[in-house]
């Protein structure tokens, strides 16, 4: 049985393996709340009602805690009529789960393992794994008052986390890196004089002792107004130091320089067209004051070059985003996609990050916090499910995602969606005038626009063929033109590492056999768009399960939809469908056609 996980440093949710738990009622969560926050040791009934509902239960609360028992038992047990892991004691209850299971509870053992060990950079580590499990608000939307007393108290674990991780910065020699976060939090928490110690010592050892000198002035003022007290003797001693000393502390020769990770590859040379969509995007990841990360998914089918254009306009962000970009190659249509865990790893790297977690949970977390307030562009090509992409979204508005995949990406939210279509004539031939010669094409004009029309205006198709025939400079245009009309299309479309279709195979692989099947019976039209009751009859289905069918290749970018129970094939999908042997095309042979649109 897959092992269970709650997550209550934040949003209250619970999964068994990759599958995401029902959390139920906010009451129901108060209960489960209590009973994680008392590993191992029963609540009695009094205990859950004062922790639900303090000195006022409902007169229902005894069977109010009943039901909420037996809910969790549906979701948590094999068998609810004979639980293991949520057990009766007396007139309460008890929950049994490995302590790293819940994160309040791994987040506090990280921290008792930082104070004990003696290797700063291995403590600073686990303080930095401990705070990358907090997203957000501890349980929040909770009721009860048991859930505002842990509130309280997780909040004061976070702050106690951070300040103990900056202390560490500030002894490894990251002094300067940590000043901006310390004068952030000592305006948050006015009263708490070690921020203000801390804040001293970063500013002394980033050369900077005025500053630091001006700190114990404010801080005092602060805490006399607000409590008429003295400031404490540590925040004075502080001070009271950095006079005395003969000279400002030099900032020291292991000051880690901040990492401006460049991983975006280069751009095609000769790029072209695209401008709509460039312009949509680059507005998109361009807004000012955003108060939420800004992600744009770009989709088609395999061979319009989506690669292409987003490393382009990636490129042409770099000034938007002048703290770097990341890139991975998902891998999503070549049936292994790569896994969130690995792809982390490297961005973790790239960000300077020395020690990273197992746990996926937990490397998405530090990842949200590597990146929190740095101005990054994340570029995620080819993404196989939300499910690979969600763990690599970074958290902060001040980033910017940039994601490609062949489906369109709808459960993404807050993303703008732009869909690639084809080239259109002008830009397919622009392309291969580019890389063969302008002077070539226009000596076989026409022969050049059959060339692309018989490519289906296929961004990669068009490249090919100009490969082919730039690497072949005695070729005229018309004769590549000729094995088209020979119909020795696909094997024309290869060049080196590019390959239609091995394109069009990996989305291929990615369909059931039901949609395998009904793509090589469309393949059988002939005109270049057709209406639903058509395809109905050469699915011999119903319209209804035929349009599902059909809207399902849509989504994988094998069909294409421009208006409402209308769809086209593109030529090349279609030769391609028509050479798959699955029985159908014995099957097809001799009928009539199906009728006209």
């Amino acid at each position: 049985m897959d092992s269970l996980r709650f997550n209550l440093l934040g949003v209250v949710r619970g999964r068994r393996g990759a599958v995401d738990l029902d959390m139920g009622s906010p009451q129901q969560q108060a209960l489960l709340a209590v009973l994680l926050l008392r590993p191992g040791r029963p609540a009695s009934a009094a205990v859950l009602m004062e922790a639900l509902w303090g000195d006022d239960p409902p007169v229902t609360a005894t069977k109010n805690l009943r039901t909420y028992a037996w809910r969790w038992r549906k979701v948590l047990e094999n068998d609810a009529a004979e639980p293991r892991i949520l057990t009766t004691v007396g007139d309460g209850y008890r929950l049994e789960v490995p302590e790293d299971a819940v994160d309040v509870r791994h987040a506090e053992a990280l921290a008792r393992h930082a104070r004990r060990t003696g290797d700063a950079r291995s403590a600073r580590a686990m303080l930095a794994e401990a705070l990358a499990l907090f997203h957000g608000e501890p349980l929040a939307g909770v009721p009860g008052p048991f859930a505002e007393r842990q509130r309280r108290r997780l909040n004061e674990l976070h702050l106690d986390l951070l300040e103990a991780r900056l202390a560490l910065d500030v002894d490894l020699g990251r002094a300067a890196w940590c000043v901006p976060e310390l004068r952030t939090l000592s305006d948050e928490h006015p009263l708490r004089e070690s921020l203000s110690v801390l804040l001293i010592r970063a500013l002394h050892a980033s050369g900077r002792p005025g500053e630091a000198a001006a700190v114990f002035p404010a801080a005092r003022r602060r805490i006399v107004d607000r409590l008429g007290l003295e400031p404490g003797a540590e925040l004075a001693d502080a001070h009271r130091r950095l006079l005395v000393s003969d000279a400002p502390v030099p900032v020291p020769r292991n000051e880690e320089p901040v990492l401006r990770p460049a991983q975006v590859p280069a751009t095609t040379a000769d790029f072209i067209g695209r401008e709509t969509v460039a312009r949509l995007i680059t507005d998109a990841l361009s807004l000012p004051g955003r108060g939420s990360l800004p992600i744009v998914a770009v989709a088609g089918m395999g061979g319009l070059g989506k690669t292409t254009l987003v490393r382009h306009v990636a490129h042409r962000l770099g000034t938007r985003y002048p703290d770097g970009q990341l890139y991975a190659e998902l891998r999503g249509s070549n049936g292994l996609p790569a896994s969130p865990q690995d792809v982390l790893d490297g961005f973790l790297a790239a960000l300077g990050v020395e020690i990273v977690p197992d746990c996926l949970d937990s490397r998405s977390a530090l990842f949200r916090s590597a990146t929190h307030d740095r101005r990054l562009l994340v570029v995620l090509d080819d993404a196989h499910s939300l499910a690979q992409l969600t763990p690599l979204l970074p958290g902060a508005a001040t980033c910017g995602v940039l994601v490609t995949s062949r489906s369109r990406l709808a459960g993404l939210n807050g993303a703008v969606h732009a869909d690639l279509d084809a080239f259109d004539e002008a830009e397919a031939m622009e392309l291969l005038s580019r890389v063969i010669g302008h002077d070539r094409v226009a000596a076989e004009r026409e022969a050049a626009r059959e060339l692309v029309v018989a490519c289906g205006l296929l961004p990669l198709a068009v490249r090919i063929v100009a490969a082919r025939l730039a690497a072949r400079p005695g070729w005229s245009i018309g004769t590549l033109r000729d094995r088209f009309t020979g119909g020795r299309w696909l094997g024309t479309l290869r060049a080196g590492d590019l390959d239609v279709t091995a394109t069009f195979l990996a989305s291929w692989r990615q369909l059931s056999t039901e949609q395998q099947r009904a793509l090589v019976r469309l393949a059988f039209t002939d005109v270049p768009d057709f209406a639903l009751p058509v395809a109905a009859r050469m699915l011999e289905r119903p319209e209804p399960d035929s349009e599902d069918l059909l809207e399902g290749l849509v989504d994988l970018a094998l069909l294409e939809s421009a208006a409402v129970g209308r769809y086209r094939l593109h030529p090349l999908v279609r030769s391609f469908a028509l050479a798959q042997d699955i029985g159908e095309i014995a099957a097809f042979r001799g009928r009539p056609p199906a009728g006209k649109p």
